[in-house]
């Protein structure tokens, strides 16, 4: 798994490559945490190079979802990959989250961030 970020005034860009399983997620969920203090507390996490994803990386996404409103943060999935959907829908999580299926330009993420 690699991880890189993306810092802006008011946002946080993480972009997340590779596997995301029970031996990655402990780093995905530190680094993500870690994303969650710097300035602005919206945190965009990008998944497109995702390549697997098991049940405990939907743990750390739930996790981090949960920490950032407990901040007064959002989060927004950008461009999950059709296996992470496919898990979002099986596992009814797909309405917890704000998704773009696609990847934004930073400063036009803003709307997609009112979703729920």
């Amino acid at each position: 798994m690699d991880l890189s970020t993306r810092v802006l005034s008011d946002r946080t860009i993480c972009r997340v490559s590779g596997k995301v399983d029970i031996f990655t997620t402990y780093e995905l969920r530190e680094y993500l945490l870690t994303a969650l203090d710097r300035p602005g507390r919206r945190l965009l996490v990008d998944l497109s190079r995702v390549t697997f994803i098991d049940s405990s990386g939907l743990g750390v996404l739930v996790f981090i979802r949960r920490m950032a409103l407990r901040r007064g943060g959002t989060l927004l999935l950008l461009a999950p990959t059709r296996h992470l959907r496919r898990l979002l829908t099986a596992s009814g999580l797909s309405a917890t989250f704000a998704v773009s299926p696609r990847l934004l330009d930073p400063r036009q993420a803003e709307p997609a961030l009112v979703a729920p």
